[in-house]
C-alpha cells in the first residue's frame, strides 16, 4: 500500500467516524446508541 492510499484510506475512516459521531449524538434513545456501536464496530486507522 503506498502513501496516497494510506492518506486516503485514513481520511476515508475519518468520515466514518464523524459520520457514527454524529448518528450518536442525534440518536433519541440509548437503545438506538447501542445498536449504532453494535453496527460500527470502528476500524483502528
Amino acid at each position: 500500500m503506498n502513501v496516497i492510499d494510506r492518506i486516503r484510506r485514513r481520511r476515508q475512516i475519518s468520515r466514518q467516524h464523524r459520520a457514527i459521531d454524529r448518528a450518536m449524538q442525534t440518536a433519541p434513545t440509548q437503545a438506538m446508541r447501542d445498536e449504532i456501536a453494535f453496527f460500527a464496530q470502528r476500524q483502528p486507522f
